[in-house]
């Protein structure tokens, strides 16, 4: 027996050494495989697990896609091969030769406009015609006969989009953002991998009542008091757009929901007291040291406020969560526009791609591009990586087959399941009412019904004016 055997040996039995397979053979902080509910009536067991597919999709910056070789990039479950066409722009096929099923993006692009199959030289153009047959011959019948799946892309602000559906795209305007199609915009661009999937993902971005748990350290947090979000055990009144978007409109539709546990002066204790664990959360005050120093910032630059209202168009089918599955944020800010777009690879894998754009009106001067580039390194980093990856080791460890007991706070997620389950192009049924539903008004009347609150008496009748 080897020394390495000998070692591994004695280390097998060593005081602790079984808390490598803790979780069997599952790495000990790896997702658990995603499984949906079998049970019909579960919203959960209708969302499609790799995404809605009669959408258009961000693939990949157009840069990253040359004139000699092809790339590669897996969507929605499917392997696509993207390279120039005749015209110079992007084009997409499915990542395998109608022939024999290899990888065309093993090979070359040989002749302009075209890629060529590695195995036995079949040629293809952007619209998946087979235009030579390499080891065939000029004479070849495969040539204009043969066919390779051709999905239809457009450019847009350098970055490309793919229509991953059969049927015939609709409008880019349709499903893309409409600021990136204004023309004075900057567009910036950052991509993270997440092992869960992407529903899983989807339903974190807009949950309304984790921001002064689980970002309690970031940045942004702990500019506010309050932690943006303030804790409360109601649920915001969430509506379905133009069946497009779940919007929740913070502050409204249950009169007064954030405003819960706010003092007669208007004020949110920071530490509330908690009687089940006889102590109070958060269990140190030191973070408001930082938030002071914002808030006297605010002060002086005269944006400081009282309360949490926000601001916005409840009825704006571009804000909240909006089909196929993307986040959009930052309504109250004109000059800002922010979308996180959970996009599936495989049923445990999601590109998140974060469209990020600075929203002008007339062309820009040399000195904001310049001013621009130098703040977007720390915006990128306390946006779309501060504040958004603390949420990555809770979300991938949800079960997601598995029953759940969902409070009045969870009424934001199930619309986004409502939206994701009933509303996506090509759903045939579309219910008023689910079972969630009724969940979530009858949690929110328990609230109403033995509210302590100050503001107890709008909240009944608040609620009373929303059924």
């Amino acid at each position: 027996m080897g020394v390495i055997s000998v070692a591994k040996s004695l280390w097998a039995g060593y005081p602790g050494g079984y808390k490598k397979y803790a979780r069997g053979t599952q790495p000990i902080w790896s997702a658990p495989p995603f499984q949906q509910p079998t049970d019909p009536s579960d919203l959960r067991s209708k969302i499609p697990p790799l995404g809605h597919r009669e959408y258009w999709y961000p693939a990949l910056p157009e840069k990253d896609v040359h004139k000699n070789k092809p790339s590669v990039l897996r969507l929605l479950g499917d392997d696509l091969v993207f390279f120039r066409g005749k015209d110079g722009q992007v084009k997409a096929l499915k990542d395998a030769c109608p022939h024999r099923g290899a990888y065309l993006s093993m090979g070359n692009c040989f002749y302009e406009g075209t890629v060529t199959c590695p195995y036995h030289g079949g040629t293809f153009d952007g619209d998946g015609n087979c235009v030579a047959f390499l080891t065939e011959g000029p004479d070849s019948k495969m040539a204009g006969e043969m066919k390779a799946w051709a999905y239809p892309t457009v450019t847009v602000q350098g970055m490309v989009f793919v229509w991953m559906g059969q049927g015939q795209p609709v409008d880019p305007r349709e499903d893309i953002p409409p600021e990136m199609f204004e023309p004075n915009n900057i567009v910036r661009y950052s991509f993270c991998m997440f092992h869960c999937n992407w529903i899983v993902v989807l339903e974190n971005t807009n949950d309304a009542h984790n921001a002064f748990y689980v970002h309690r350290n970031c940045v942004n947090v702990l500019r506010s008091r309050t932690g943006g979000r303030p804790r409360t055990p109601l649920g915001y009144r969430t509506k379905i757009v133009d069946g497009k978007a779940a919007n929740y409109h913070a502050g409204t539709g249950i009169a007064p929901t954030e405003r819960y546990y706010f003092d007669e002066s208007g004020k949110m204790p920071y530490q509330l007291y908690y009687p089940g664990v006889d102590g109070v959360w958060p269990l140190h005050r030191y973070r408001l040291l930082w938030t002071w120093i914002w808030d006297r910032v605010g002060l002086r630059a005269g944006t400081g406020q009282k309360g949490t209202q926000r601001q916005g168009n409840a009825d704006d089918a571009w804000l909240g969560t909006r089909l196929p599955g993307m986040s959009r944020t930052g309504g109250a800010n004109a000059r800002f526009r922010s979308t996180r777009w959970p996009v599936p690879v495989e049923k445990d894998l999601t590109r998140m791609v974060y469209l990020n754009v600075e929203r002008y009106s007339k062309p820009l001067s040399l000195f904001t591009r310049i001013r621009s580039a130098v703040q977007w390194p720390s915006r990128n980093w306390s946006l779309n990586f501060n504040f958004r990856n603390p949420d990555y080791d809770a979300e991938r460890s949800c079960q997601y087959y598995l029953p759940e007991f969902l409070s009045a706070t969870d009424s934001t997620v199930v619309a986004i399941r409502k939206l994701l389950a009933e509303y996506g192009r090509g759903a045939k049924e579309i219910e008023e009412v689910t079972r969630e539903d009724e969940l979530i008004e009858e949690r929110n009347q328990k609230v109403a019904e033995e509210a302590t609150s100050t503001h107890a008496e709008e909240i009944r009748q608040g609620l009373a004016r929303a059924r």
